[in-house]
């Protein structure tokens, strides 16, 4: 039966020859387009065999289904590989969908850079050769009160360079309490163990007390605190705070690294958020050797990693040889650049979109559910039913994970089946839009909304209804 079936199979030359295919050969397309036509031919083949069985109309239906598949692919791949989203999730930093936004100045500086030569290693004044970043990294040492920093590709990466180097293979110092694992397959002790450290765990998952350190602190070993950003524990617990430990690891010729998480250079207490996250300046103030972070998060710029601390140990740093595996890019720099700026010129709070939302009143986030439903009842589904919700929202990035903001949510009500269905084709858009479903309805989210999209929530809501023939208002 499977060779009989598979004699319906068209042939890849065959498929590359047909009449609409050939036109988009031209020039070393037919190079990539003939594997792709390989990678349909064996999909249809599976198919086959999966099912046993051909479709009516034989070689000729299999051909016609072929070259469709074919020009979807391509035109598939000629278009870009991420999808604009409107987050309606309420997540306002949110890893799935690619984090912070960049304010508009770091959008411009990153394109010109992009776009044309720049200084990136080369010193001007001198025409010599200088390190990349230089210029960046001053802005972040001013801001935060550091001797010196370094940029590097993400914190895992800054956390990564500052163990091995403090270390030498040695012993590296760290409370089970602050084992952590955050998104995807990121955990800790594993990227610890890659430093060629000897890992020292000490106190227990809720408490480790001072004493704990001291019996273990010996001179050459190296001490990390980490910041339990995307968890807390509560109860019974203790830990030893960063001006605790400084002083004793000078005392006892350690050195002691801090892992701020999502390094923050605005006081959020000043947003209505709890005061559980220190700014760069206090983390940097109490002592620490050497103090990582994140480039984005709650910092509001690009995905970087950022080691802020003393300049001998900074310039030890740029001189590893893993350095140049770790560094960033010219966009990257320009981006970082951007917002770093932006702090530095601010009088109050710097215009940055993570800011920005996280500051938005919840009346402003109601009048703008209130001017959705308003946009879109008229044109809603029979049996639909729009209002204003009460929303909660979060910080997202692993930041306050414990902390619930105030937020207003567009709130649908309707047949289960349709409010399914069209969550689904939202989410199929361009640009498609994820908020969130449940047992209340479909939800979208104000927080995570900027301003001007939106027109663009009402297009998608509209686009969905006629895609999925439920019809609007205007119909009936």
């Amino acid at each position: 039966m499977s060779r009989t079936v598979l004699r319906e199979l068209p042939s890849v030359s065959a498929l590359l020859d047909h009449p609409e295919i050939v036109p988009l050969l031209t020039g070393r397309q037919r190079v990539w387009m003939t594997r792709v036509a390989q990678s349909v031919v064996a999909t249809l083949r599976e198919r086959l065999l999966l099912e046993e069985r051909a479709p009516a109309g034989g070689k000729a239906a299999l051909l016609i289904e072929a070259v469709a598949l074919l020009k979807g692919e391509r035109e598939q791949l000629l278009q870009p590989t991420l999808t604009r989203v409107l987050n309606g999730t309420g997540v306002v930093v949110h890893t799935n969908l690619g984090r912070t936004n960049y304010p508009e100045l770091a959008v411009e500086w990153a394109a010109r850079a992009a776009r044309h030569n720049s200084d990136l290693e080369f010193v001007l004044e001198t025409a010599e050769r200088g390190h990349r970043g230089r210029k960046v990294e001053r802005k972040a040492a001013l801001l935060t009160g550091a001797e010196d920093a370094l940029i590097v590709n993400n914190n895992a990466a800054a956390v990564w360079l500052a163990a091995r180097h403090c270390t030498q293979g040695g012993k590296l110092i760290l409370s089970r309490g602050e084992v952590v694992a955050i998104g995807g397959s990121f955990r800790l002790h594993e990227i610890l163990a890659e430093t060629g450290c000897e890992l020292v765990e000490i106190g227990t998952t809720n408490r480790t007390s001072v004493r704990d350190y001291l019996q273990v602190m010996e001179p050459g070993a190296t001490v990390m605190k980490v910041h339990r950003s995307n968890f807390r524990v509560e109860g019974f617990v203790e830990e030893a705070s960063l001006a605790e430990l400084a002083p004793l690891c000078a005392e006892h010729d350690c050195r002691l690294i801090y892992d701020a998480g999502s390094g923050a250079l605005y006081p959020f207490a000043e947003l209505g958020l709890p005061p559980q996250e220190q700014t760069l300046s206090a983390d940097v103030a109490a002592g620490p050797d050497l103090v990582t972070c994140s480039g984005d998060k709650l910092l509001g710029g690009c995905q970087a990693g950022i080691v802020l601390g003393r300049r001998e140990l900074i310039a030890a740093l740029r001189g590893h040889p893993m350095r140049r595996a770790l560094r960033v890019d010219k966009t990257t720099l320009a981006a970082l650049d951007a917002v770093l700026t932006l702090y530095l010129a601010a009088e109050e709070r710097p215009d940055i979109p993570t800011l920005n939302q996280l500051a938005l009143p919840v009346s402003e986030l109601q009048e703008r559910a209130r001017q959705l439903v308003v946009a879109l009842t008229p044109d809603a589904p029979a049996g639909w039913e729009a209002s204003v919700g009460e929303g909660s929202a979060s910080v997202g990035g692993g930041s306050y994970s414990n902390v619930n903001v105030p937020s207003c949510n567009l709130l649908w009500k309707g047949p289960k089946q349709e409010l399914e269905a069209c969550y689904a084709r939202l989410r199929r858009g361009d640009p498609a839009l994820v908020g969130r479903i449940g047992q209340e309805g479909l939800a979208v989210d104000l927080r995570s909304i900027a301003a001007d999209e939106l027109p663009l929530v009402a297009a998608a809501f509209r686009t969905a209804w006629r895609a999925l023939g439920l019809g609007t208002g205007n119909d009936r």
